[in-house]
């Protein structure tokens, strides 16, 4: 008996340990196996990243034996396109509890329980209805039996979120909602086919908001709910639910079903036991710490249901009851509460047809302390709005202030409003209710801490009538409207009838200092001062206005401005030392405008026409004619404050200055000095023609770099991103080198212009587009003309040297040009010449060729030298390669090629070789296949820069290539996990 107990023993504790060893191996030994084949699934299932990683998936018997529990830590999910990078969903730890048994015996998989430690979930539907979390695969596996799928069931005992944060955000409805805080449980049997499904949820913060506007602000919200789900879960009952919103408690009972092409609901809800306390903790702002400590009284009483069907046509009925009933409430630590609150409100809708809703405010009063205020209201109908209601209240804003005190805002006064509305507003007919209000302000004062000048002494009286609910036949009457500021008086009176075609009579007077007007109303980003006096009486109607019957239109009176000052970041500082204005219905005339622009000053005097239709209508356009005097108009400062990439500068990066499309002036000027970019240009006078986007220049005349200019032309700011100009300059004895220097054109196309001395003038025409910077684009310059050399030099050069070094003339070492007329034009990025003089030291040179964009160079000279001066060996080589006789006592013409660039020049002498083999190719290429025949025929040999020369190439333009550059890709894997791990260590601290 000992020994068979013993062996009994032995055998169950090794069954034992076998189930221990069993317990810690089987996790360990399948982990991989399980991580590679959730990869797998989660692959060919989830279009989306999952970011998980292997280290981080636990998989134990031993945290709810006999149950297995697998936990991924880390478990993010982020979404791709349309919603690329965005966080659908992320939680530090999801655990997930599984009866073993069902696994390896059961038909039927029983979930134990689902947990969620402090997740993330994020839904967004755009406006056309796609989903972010609509990220599943469609399966292509074919549909089994319905005998085989009955095989197998899905079970679950409980769930629970522990510190979640939610967020839903559907633009087609358009509803957000964001919920934090969220700790949920819940528990049912889904594998039934009817059972209760009990929950109780609780958020620490909800917000709630629709089409822009937030009805719920960080509310506390708790739910405790028990429903009964059946057919199939279509139907939803409720038995034992209550809800609760901060104080307010809410219960419902009846049922909800899920239809094929509908939902189906019988709902009735009210609030049991609620004080009136309870719905004063859904105002915003009032649930805060003191809330507590309100007094209140007072009555509440709310219900109403919701029944029948819902759907894309159909609406079901609903009805909502509201009545408080002698209730008061007092701040903390305030002196006067509110007294006598009464509503009585009933929303209703019998049929679901939402212009059938009727409500009715029966009663609204409340005392605010000795403050009345009573309102009625019956709307019987959406669309057309059948209106009746009244609107009585008597207010003194000092004891407002008392009650309901703003920090920093002092208020008195007597306001009242009167006002009785019947009838029906209908937009498309033009009509209103039948109207009759009164409303008056007295003894008014306003001050605020951030400006001690109060507003004092205001007060108006103002009616509303309207008798037949015509829109004509409104009349808003403003009488004796008076504001008193620093012992400046603004007063004005205003009579407004016909709403349908706005006829108004206004007089204005009175004085008003910008300065203190924006201390109490500041403008963001922008100050202002000054002092404005006026006297305006305008009578009138829009329809005149319209149709730019001005006549019609009564504006009289003066206006003016002194000590005005005007400053923003964007904008250069504007004042005005004073400015006048006489007004009339078709002009404003300025006389006395003087003021500055940053460095700049100005002096202004003219008309400016159709100021009406500029201000009232839509697209006018504003005229007018200006004279402009200035003696220092700085244009740089207009231009981008972005600080400039340029090391060795410190200046602002320029940018376009665009000329508005609705200005139609034409400006007199008369400028003593501009600055223009790196310009300085004086003596400015001409017309500048401003319409339709386009600055005409007529006639401008200026001195610049020492010489004279006259320019007649267009600058074109229609197309903003490609400005344009079109140039015709007259330019008189200026500096080649100055030109050079402050001019990337001749820079660009004349490299040697730096090095010379001497002046020039020219008549030329010039186009092309802009850059953003204001400089030329050099690909779309085009231009031609005659420029005029009176007496100009060049010396040590490397074109001499070069020059020198072929032919052996050492007194060639200076260029000198007198009385050169050179016909020059610039088209497809390439400076052209026509054949012209110049003087090789006393040598008699003709230039002809051009220079490119990219500084290449191609000119051929032909320079006339005589035979003496060459020496004997180098009248041999003539003869011999260039097919010359020479004459000891004769004079040669030196033909000679330049090419290579400014900076580095090639000299070559033509020969007789080159000549013959030129011909040539051209004439037997021409009698084939032309030009491309001629460039075969020579290519390769060095008679291609003579024929490149005939044909109007540069031997650059054959070597060009082009590359491209390989772009990286990155990793996506890595950044997500990054951004996971980012986004739940920021929610968990």
């Amino acid at each position: 008996m000992k020994k068979a107990l013993k062996w009994i023993l032995i055998t169950v504790g090794g069954l034992i340990v076998l189930i221990l060893a069993a317990a810690f191996i089987i996790p360990i030994a399948f982990k991989d196996d399980i991580a590679a084949a959730i990869s797998k699934e989660i692959s060919k299932s989830v279009n989306a990243h999952v970011v998980w990683e292997v280290d981080k998936f636990n998989l134990t018997l031993f945290k709810n034996f006999p149950n297995i529990t697998a936990e991924m830590r880390d478990l993010g999910v982020i979404n791709k396109e349309p919603f690329d990078g965005e966080v659908l969903f992320a939680t530090e730890s999801f655990e997930v509890e599984v009866n073993l048994k069902d696994i390896l015996f059961g038909d039927q998989l029983r979930v134990k329980g689902i947990s969620l430690v402090h997740p993330v979930i994020n839904v967004k539907v755009l406006k056309d209805g796609r989903a972010n979390y609509d990220i599943a695969i469609p399966s292509t596996d074919t549909v089994t039996t319905s005998e085989e799928s009955s095989n197998f069931s899905f079970g679950i005992d409980h769930w629970e979120i522990v510190g979640g944060d939610i967020t839903y955000d559907d633009a087609s409805l358009p509803f957000v909602m964001k919920l934090k805080g969220v700790n949920h449980s819940g528990s049912g049997d889904f594998s039934q086919d009817e059972f209760d499904l009990k929950t109780k949820t609780v958020a620490d913060t909800v917000s709630m908001a629709y089409d822009g506007t937030e009805y719920l602000t960080n509310k506390r919200a708790e739910i405790d709910a028990t429903i009964s789900i059946s057919e199939a879960y279509t139907k939803y009952t409720f038995k034992e639910n209550t809800a609760k919103l901060n104080d307010f408690a809410m219960s419902f009972d009846g049922w909800f079903k899920m239809n094929e092409k509908d939902f189906g609901m019988d709902i009735n809800f009210k609030s049991p036991e609620n004080s009136f306390k309870s719905i004063l903790s859904l105002v915003p702002g009032i649930y805060t710490e003191s809330f507590n400590k309100l007094e209140t009284k007072g009555e509440l009483a709310f219900n109403g249901f919701v029944k029948g069907t819902y759907s894309e046509t159909q609406m079901p009925a609903f009805n909502l009851n509201l009545l408080v009933k002698d209730a008061m409430f007092k701040y903390p630590e305030l002196p006067t509460p509110v007294n006598n609150i009464n509503v009585d409100l009933l929303v209703d809708n019998k049929d679901g047809i939402i212009d059938n809703t009727v409500i009715d405010l029966k009663k609204l009063h409340l005392d605010f302390g000795s403050n009345p205020v009573d309102a009625k209201a019956l709307i019987t109908k959406m669309y057309p709005t059948n209106v009746d209601a009244t609107l009585a209240a008597k207010l003194n804003l000092a004891e407002l202030s008392k009650m309901f005190p703003m920090e920093g805002l002092e208020m008195k006064g007597n306001y009242s409003v009167d006002l009785k509305a019947k009838g029906i507003y209908d937009s498309l007919k033009k009509t209103i209710p039948a109207i009759d209000a009164a409303m008056a302000l007295t003894n008014g004062f306003v001050k605020s801490s951030q400006f001690p000048l109060p507003l004092q002494d205001m007060h108006f009286t103002s009616t509303v009538k309207n008798s037949s609910g015509k829109l004509a036949e409104t009349t808003i009457n403003v009488k004796d409207f008076s504001v008193l500021m620093d012992g400046e008086k603004f007063s004005a009176d205003l009579l407004l009838q016909n709403l349908d075609d706005y006829t108004w009579d206004l007089k204005a007077k009175g004085g008003i200092d910008l300065e203190k007007i924006t201390k109490v109303f500041p403008l963001e980003g922008m100050t202002l001062a000054g002092k404005v006096k006026a006297d305006i009486e305008t009578k009138g109607k829009y329809s005149d206005v319209q149709a730019e019957h001005y006549d019609r239109l009564p504006t009289s009176g003066t206006a003016s401005l002194k000590d005005f000052k005007y400053v923003t970041k964007d904008l250069p500082t504007v004042t005005l030392s004073q400015a006048a204005m006489v007004f009339d219905p078709r002009k404003i005339d300025l006389q006395n405008v003087n003021g500055t622009i940053g460095k700049s000053d100005f002096a202004v005097s003219g008309s400016v026409l159709n100021y009406l239709g500029y201000i009232f209508g839509k697209n006018e356009t504003i005229k007018g004619s200006m004279n402009f005097n200035s003696t220092l108009l700085d244009l740089n400062e207009f231009m981008t404050d972005s600080e400039s990439t340029t090391a060795s500068t410190d200046t602002a990066a320029l940018s376009v200055i665009p000329v508005p499309s609705n200005i139609d002036f034409l400006l007199k000027s008369n400028l003593k000095t501009v600055k223009l970019m790196n310009f300085n240009i004086t003596n400015a006078t001409g017309d500048v023609v401003v319409k339709d986007g386009i600055a005409n220049l007529s006639g401008l005349k200026f001195n610049m770099l020492g010489g004279a200019f006259v320019v007649n032309g267009t600058y074109d700011t229609k197309d903003i991103a490609h400005p344009k100009y079109d140039m015709g300059l007259k330019i008189d004895n200026v500096s080649i080198k100055e030109a050079s220097s402050a001019s990337s054109l001749v820079s660009t196309y004349a490299p040697v212009a730096g090095m010379m001395s001497g002046n020039f003038s020219t008549d030329f025409k010039i186009s092309g587009e802009l850059l953003k910077d204001m400089m030329p684009n050099m690909a779309t310059v085009n231009g031609g003309g005659l420029i005029k050399i009176a007496q100009a030099a060049l010396k040590d050069s490397k074109i001499i040297s070069g020059l020198t070094s072929l032919t052996k003339l050492n007194d060639a070492n200076e260029v000198s040009m007198k009385d050169v007329l050179m016909s020059a034009a610039i088209k497809d990025g390439r400076l052209s010449v026509k054949p012209f003089d110049v003087k090789f030291g006393n040598y008699k040179t003709t230039v002809t060729g051009s220079t490119g964009l990219d500084q290449s160079i191609d000119y051929t000279l032909k320079m006339d030298v005589p035979a003496g001066k060459l020496g004997s060996q180098f009248n041999s080589f003539l003869s011999e390669k260039a097919g010359m006789k020479t004459d000891p006592n004769g004079t040669i013409s030196l033909p000679i090629t330049l090419g290579g660039t400014a900076t580095n020049p090639s000299f070559k002498l033509v020969s007789s070789e080159q000549k013959e083999q030129a011909k040539e190719a051209v004439t037997n290429a021409a009698k084939e296949e032309g030009t491309k025949a001629i460039e075969k025929a020579v290519k390769g040999t060095e008679a291609e820069k003579i024929v490149g020369n005939i044909l109007g190439k540069s031997s650059s333009d054959t070597t060009k290539t082009m590359t491209k550059a390989d772009s990286a890709k990155a990793q996506q894997v890595e950044d997500a996990k990054s951004l996971i791990k980012g986004l739940l260590k920021k929610k968990k601290n």
